[in-house]
């Protein structure tokens, strides 16, 4: 089992599903990348503050085992680091993105990240409100049909609004 955080960006657009698609999913655990090249991973991920205090603390780390005399301490010090800072790279990898305004909006466990994504939309979506409604005395935009994920949602909405005995009641009717 895999466990995500999932992130949503500051300027989300209101639309549910291009929503949906600008979401991050960033994995909780051990990342291998992080800890075999720390400052590389940090620069991909735009983590400048991480970068910086991860940096500094490595040269500093190197140079007190250095004037110590005690670089194999100092090598073992910067290994162990490194170890858990492949724990810890989502972690801090969400709170670069909280830092830059984007919002968890939850967290979801699954047997891969497809499972993941799958379970945290289903619940997720039906949450989210569409885009309001155009002001009034706007123009009237054309549009094109509505596509059948529209549709879909639409009666996905209809039937949460009328509830779970509305619903069985229509099956019966027909």
């Amino acid at each position: 089992m895999v466990t995500y955080s999932v992130l949503e960006p500051p300027d989300a657009s209101a639309d549910r599903m291009e929503s949906a698609e600008e979401l991050v999913f960033i994995r909780d655990g051990f990342s291998f990348y992080a800890a075999a090249l720390p400052p590389v991973w940090m620069l991909v991920k735009r983590m400048w503050l991480e970068l910086a205090i991860y940096m500094g603390a490595a040269g500093l780390i190197a140079w007190a085992a250095s004037a110590a005399g005690q670089i194999e301490l100092g090598n073992a010090i910067l290994l162990a680091a490194q170890i858990i800072f492949g724990f810890e790279s989502g972690t801090l990898h969400c709170a670069s993105l909280e830092r830059r305004g984007w919002r968890h909006v939850g967290t979801v466990t699954g047997r891969n990240r497809e499972d993941c994504e799958r379970r945290f939309l289903e619940v997720w979506l039906p949450t989210r409100t569409e885009i309001p409604p155009p002001a009034a005395g706007s123009a009237p935009v054309a549009s094109a049909p509505p596509s059948w994920t529209r549709r879909a949602f639409t009666q996905a909405k209809d039937a949460i609004l009328r509830g779970p005995n509305a619903a069985a009641a229509a099956d019966s009717k027909a």
